[in-house]
């Protein structure tokens, strides 16, 4: 059921690429760094830098009071989730030109729901990891303009989850890793490389997990200093060992995993980026290198306990201080004017339900969305067949049979009109988006239309989209929280550029993530696809 046309598929297709191979300069920076650290901070909200703000005093002080601190960055799409986010900083394009709508995606040909970087032919290397390449993103990446512009620049991406490593990567890696829970490894696919490099091997043989995790998670600073943002235990979280609060003893059995559901598998990554800068020389060749790591830590632990929670602020708290640290060692090895270290949020987080309601004292609530909305479609795809005489479906999740309204000669806005009417009628449900009318230029000015439009690729997007209302959580699950809306929690993050070719400042205006790579392009004095849906930030404009 093709409602976006093949001519519209086919100008997108085209334009993508066009865009792949049309190149223009953004001029000329006067000195340009020999390092790129892009630090993205999964489930980062932009208010994590503020609210907590009196905590920190190493690594997001030295970023926010020394370096150009965006402090109002927006997505600027409504599928707030890690693949389009990682994707978005990286390229400087939206998911309607990238292709990555979303963790996964509808492949309307061959019908199926396709992972955002699977890859049946990526091979496992050394019998680990696999199946995974950027082959389903449509366009380059910045550390792709980089290579292209100097073929001995080194581009490596790190994270725990795959897609963040291969999606800010870009298509020309030279590695992409990420972490394996069974073992605790760091794992690639052939698309990068057929044998680990020995610093690899060595890091992954000197298994980090068994010899830095203590046996609980305790909180780094006194009771006090938590409890002044809210109570320790809340209605909501998710369970550790049969409870919410601290401590959080590590089971044996379940380390290798639990390790990413707290600070620690943060600061494992970071030694893995400084084992990977040491061994590849990153930075110290004569060409600029670029290092991308993704801390998926927070994004796990977030999600299990909520971003007001004590285990977020603890874990900020240290990722504050390893980062310091990280800065620290990154400015003595390279020195400040060699170095540029980027700061980003890939999405926010909605709080936890219970949290809204009980602290903040403002309607939240979560509802199911197969027993409340996939019901009522269910009910009126029924009614519908019955009325229409149909012999098929005539509506079924987030599609709708427009074959078989063309057929009957019926309006397909009619249907659609029934859709958003039954949708809306859920306590839970704020609004829905056709699209049709995302295509339709005509369509009159609503709330979040822009956003969705963003996210819109023809043929890997279903016939419509839902937005849920603000504060209200479309789970199954009775504890934890998550992501995904355009809501202000989810789609605003941090963005903050530290070098010393830059005066401090903090800016107010709103910016986007999508903005990133050209900025860096134009700092790095290289050549970026044109059409991008990206600006060059004003305060780099003229380096």
């Amino acid at each position: 059921m093709n409602v976006l046309g093949d001519t519209s598929l086919k100008k997108l297709v085209l334009f993508t690429q066009l865009s792949l191979f049309a190149l223009v300069s953004f001029g000329r920076a006067s000195e340009v760094p020999k390092l790129i650290v892009l630090i993205s901070i999964d489930q980062m909200r932009a208010d994590h830098l503020e609210r907590y703000g009196k905590e920190y005093a190493a690594g997001f002080k030295r970023l926010t009071t020394e370096g150009v601190w965006y402090s109002n960055a927006d997505l600027g799409y409504a599928n707030t989730s890690t693949a389009p986010g990682h994707a978005t900083m990286a390229t400087g394009v939206y998911p309607w030109k990238s292709g990555i709508v979303g963790n996964n995606f509808i492949d309307r040909k061959a019908n199926r729901r396709v992972y955002s970087v699977e890859d049946s032919t990526a091979m496992p290397v050394e019998g680990e990891g696999g199946k995974r390449s950027p082959n389903n993103l449509l366009t380059t990446a910045v550390g792709d303009w980089l290579k292209a512009a100097s073929t001995r620049s080194r581009v490596i991406s790190i994270s725990y989850k795959d897609r963040p490593a291969v999606l800010m990567g870009g298509k020309k890696a030279d590695y992409a890793f990420w972490y394996d829970r069974t073992n605790g490894h760091m794992v690639t696919s052939s698309y990068y490389m057929n044998t680990l490099p020995e610093w690899v091997k060595g890091f992954n043989a000197d298994n980090w997990v068994e010899s830095n995790l203590p046996a609980m998670w305790t909180k780094l600073r006194a009771d006090s200093v938590y409890e002044r943002y809210g109570p320790d235990a809340m209605e909501g979280e998710s369970l550790w060992d049969g409870s919410t609060s601290f401590p959080h003893a590590f089971t044996p059995a379940k380390k290798f995993g639990e390790a990413f559901d707290s600070p620690y598998g943060n600061a494992m990554l970071l030694d893995f980026a400084r084992e990977a800068l040491r061994s590849e020389e990153l930075g110290k060749r004569g060409v600029t290198d670029m290092l991308c790591v993704s801390l998926s830590s927070t994004d796990n632990l977030g999600s299990m306990f909520g971003p007001n929670s004590h285990e977020m602020i603890d874990n900020l708290i240290r990722l504050d201080l390893a980062i310091g640290t990280f800065l620290t060692e990154l400015a003595s090895a390279y020195g400040r004017d060699n170095l540029l270290v980027l700061l980003v949020g890939d999405h926010g987080v909605m709080p936890l339900p219970e949290y809204v309601t009980t602290v903040e004292h403002k309607f939240a609530r979560r509802f199911d969305n197969k027993k409340e909305v996939q019901q009522k479609l269910r009910q009126l795809d029924s009614l519908l067949r019955i009325e229409l005489k149909a012999p098929e479906t005539v509506v079924k999740e987030g599609f709708i049979n427009y074959p078989l309204m063309k057929e009957a000669g019926i309006d397909p806005r009619v249907i659609e009109r029934r859709v958003r009417d039954v949708l809306v009628s859920v306590n839970g449900v704020a609004d829905v988006y056709f699209c049709t009318e995302l295509l339709d230029p005509k369509t009159p000015e609503r709330p979040f239309l822009e956003a969705y439009r963003h996210s819109l690729y023809p043929g890997r997007v279903p016939d419509f989209f839902i937005r849920d209302c603000e504060n209200c959580l479309n789970t199954e699950a009775k504890t934890g929280t998550s992501h995904g809306s355009p809501y202000s929690y989810d789609a605003r993050v941090p963005i903050v550029f530290w070098g010393s070719h830059h005066a401090a400042k903090k800016v107010d205006r709103q910016v986007h993530t999508v903005d990133i790579a050209p900025t860096l392009a134009k700092i790095l004095n290289i050549q970026a696809p044109l059409g991008l849906d990206g600006v060059v930030l004003e305060e780099f404009e003229t380096k």
